[in-house]
């Protein structure tokens, strides 16, 4: 490891809708106020409760809706210990609890389910999105209003997926088609949040595998199988600051593909899982610069600055040379063969030359080879 150059030096220093629990509503956050909402620290503890008893529990006391892909056990058993720690944080512990569970956010909701799946969900409201936008250029007369315009969807225990979308796509005047392709099951009552038919659909949608496809020259949504293979182009919002570190964490996972920047955002063009992939990056990048600006104790890991100069170190290296250096660095599951794989992985360090805080140096560092990196104040966990 010759010519590496270790560095730190000490900082310088959830359009609201109801939810009835019982005979008490809970008024729900989203856009903006969501994003408050995942970056406003709290402590959580939990010892072998159930998911669905922690997804509620979290919907009462922030406002945060927190939904479950049917493809999830809600019975399954959580055991978290967070700290203080932003509520997106504790989200993505809760998720990460449960085996080959993962956490992803939307303007008006956080959905739980398989980690190799959810992630496509922002990624199918960005296209139908697009869809959508060429819907409103229709002459008029040729759209109904509530086509675009927004409903407040809400059903209750035992509803069925396909009656879902029949009833909601009847209600905005729009034609389904193939209605056939989506799978008898059973639901939990819901309410969500305000939102067009085209992204409800996508929501009960993704979790069969299946897609809304928007006709362009009038009211008629298709159900397909998801099409992995297709290329997508599109467009993604991203803060200047965060930039630096999106692109070093993308060049670890995926130096084979190209992300094209211009000012304030970026444009990806590539199948399915690999915008699902970009979108979890991003998320993870963007909570990482929101826990750097949290109040923190003056020492913590969060604020301290960071940066590493060297050439082809591993990741087994790394955490001898952190730990070495009393930097606690905790590994999920360190001693598994899968596990045991990553950590012999070569470390690009080219999004960590310069300093930055930990809350972002970190997941620069280790988001390329690991799905959970979260900086706490005296200690960094990392995982699959």
């Amino acid at each position: 490891m010759a010519g590496f150059v270790w560095r730190w030096l000490v900082a310088v220093l959830w359009l609201p809708a109801a939810v009835v629990v019982g005979d008490e509503p809970v008024r729900l956050v989203t856009g903006s106020a969501l994003q408050k909402a995942l970056a406003t620290s709290a402590a959580w503890s939990a010892d072998g409760v159930t998911l669905r008893s922690q997804l509620q529990t979290v919907r009462e006391q922030s406002g945060i809706l927190v939904l479950r892909d049917r493809r999830t056990d809600p019975r399954a058993t959580v055991t978290v210990d967070t700290g203080f720690v932003p509520r997106g944080v504790i989200l993505q512990q809760i998720a990460a609890a449960v085996p080959d569970c993962g956490a992803v956010v939307t303007d008006g909701y956080v959905l739980v389910g398989p980690a190799d799946r959810i992630g496509r969900l922002p990624v199918l409201l960005k296209v139908v999105g697009e869809q959508e936008n060429v819907w409103k250029k229709l002459p008029a007369g040729r759209l109904p209003r509530k086509a675009v315009s927004g409903l407040q969807p809400e059903w209750s225990v035992g509803a069925e997926p396909r009656e879902i979308l029949e009833r909601f796509a009847a209600e905005c005047g729009i034609e389904l088609e193939r209605a056939e392709l989506v799978p008898h099951d059973v639901w939990d009552a819901v309410r969500l949040p305000r939102q067009s038919f085209a992204e409800l659909a996508c929501l009960v949608l993704l979790q069969f595998d299946l897609q809304p496809v928007l006709s362009a020259d009038g009211p008629r949504v298709r159900i397909e199988p998801l099409d992995e293979a297709r290329v997508l182009e599109l467009k993604y919002s991203v803060p200047p600051k965060q930039k630096e570190a999106l692109q070093g964490v993308w060049q670890q996972r995926h130096p084979e593909v190209v992300l094209r920047w211009s000012a304030g955002s970026v444009i990806l063009s590539a199948g399915l899982d690999l915008h699902a992939d970009f979108v979890r990056l991003q998320q993870q990048v963007s909570l990482a610069a929101g826990q750097a600006t949290s109040a923190v104790p003056g020492d913590s890991l969060r604020t301290r600055q960071f940066q590493l100069q060297g050439e082809r170190v591993t990741v087994e290296y790394l955490l001898q040379e952190f730990r070495r250096n009393r930097i606690v660095i905790e590994v999920e599951g360190e001693g598994e063969p899968e596990v045991q794989r990553l950590l012999k992985a070569v470390v690009d360090l080219s999004a960590v030359r310069t300093k930055q805080p930990g809350a972002t140096f970190f997941p620069a560092l280790f988001g390329g080879h690991f799905r959970v990196v979260e900086v706490l104040d005296d200690r960094v966990r990392i995982g699959r």
